[in-house]
This record gives C-alpha cells, sequence and structure tokens, in this order.
C-alpha cells in the first residue's frame, strides 16, 4: 500500500534535492531557469520550473499540498498521477510559457493547481459517487486555491497557477473519455450478401 505513495514521496524529495543543492550547497543560482515566456532559452524552464522554488517559505507553501492533493492522486492510482504529473509539467507549463507575462514563472504550484484541477473536476467526467466524494472532498478542503488564479501580487505566478489548473481539467476530461470508451467489447460481427 505504501508503494502507491512513491511517486508523490519522489517529486517532493526532488524539490527538497534541488533547494538543497541549490542554495545550501553549491549556492549555483537554478532558480534562473524557470519558465520565461516566449524566449527561446526559457522553453527548458517549462521542465524545470516546477523543481525549483525561491526560497525556504516557498517550497513550505508547496510542499504540504503538493503531499496531499498529489496523495489523494496516488491513493486512487498511481498511473492518473503520473499523468497529471506529466500535463501539469508539459501543458501548464507550455501554456505558461505561451501566455504568461514577461518574468521567470518558478515553482510547483502549478503542479498544485493541476492535481486540484483533476480531482475537482473528476466527478464531473466519471459520474461515479466515489469519485463524487473524492472531488467534494477537494473543493471543501483546498477550493480557496482558486483565488490563486487572479492577479493579486506581482511575486505570484497567477498565469502559472490558471495554466495548472486548466491542464489539471483537460486530463481529467480525457482520462474520463478514456475510460467511458468500451474498449473490451467484442468487434461487430461482419456479414457479407450472397
Amino acid at each position: 500500500m505504501a508503494k502507491r505513495f512513491t511517486p508523490v514521496l519522489t517529486l517532493i524529495a526532488i524539490c527538497w534535492l534541488v533547494f538543497i543543492v541549490n542554495n545550501l550547497l553549491w549556492n549555483v543560482h537554478l532558480i534562473r531557469y524557470g519558465i520565461v515566456p516566449r524566449h527561446i532559452s526559457g522553453l527548458p524552464g517549462i521542465l524545470w520550473a516546477p523543481f525549483m522554488h525561491a526560497s525556504f517559505s516557498h517550497l513550505m507553501a508547496n510542499t504540504l499540498p503538493l503531499l496531499i492533493l498529489g496523495g489523494m492522486l496516488c491513493a486512487r492510482n498511481p498511473g492518473e498521477f503520473i499523468v497529471a504529473t506529466f500535463a501539469g509539467i508539459v501543458v501548464g507549463g507550455g501554456l505558461t510559457w505561451l501566455f504568461a507575462r514577461t518574468a521567470n514563472h518558478i515553482g510547483a504550484s502549478g503542479l498544485i493547481f493541476c492535481y486540484f484541477g483533476y480531482l475537482a473536476s473528476l466527478a464531473w467526467f466519471e459520474r461515479s459517487a466515489g469519485t463524487f466524494l473524492l472531488s467534494l472532498a477537494c473543493i471543501v478542503f483546498y477550493g480557496g486555491l482558486i483565488k490563486g488564479i487572479f492577479p493579486t501580487s506581482a511575486a505570484v505566478s497567477w498565469e502559472g497557477h490558471l495554466a495548472g489548473l486548466i491542464a489539471g481539467v483537460s486530463t481529467a476530461w480525457l482520462v474520463g473519455k478514456v475510460k467511458r470508451t468500451p474498449s473490451d467489447a467484442p468487434p461487430a460481427a461482419v456479414t457479407a450478401g450472397r
């Protein structure tokens, strides 16, 4: 059972390791490799930005929601966690690179919004009692996140939050659509006219 949570614990460990390497061991300033919108040099940041944090408080603020929301996804299905994480990094990061204001966007909050969007919208796309309860719990405990998709501070990447939310809802729609597609139905009988 504990193995189900290995993916989210690994993700959090990488964030902490990058922070330690960047700030405590070598002070290598990795955060300059974040997402810089519409700059070719900022494209690699799509992959690296979720693992970089500007300060200890920034990392701490992201660790608990990552653990809880990511843990909820892993408890449901570790494969879905991996799919949602990939979507959060690539789709959310790509949207941030395309549409965000010019700045250096870093941190795992886009992933947090992706997980929230995924979990909160599951009930709409899967329509089962279990997903309804999961979505409800997610909205009750983390619904306050929604205010993060509005521009409230120049230091906060609300665009990254919004992009992550879009990536999460889109992924839940896609996963729900795949699950609704009857893949094990017997093929239709073929008859030939005489």
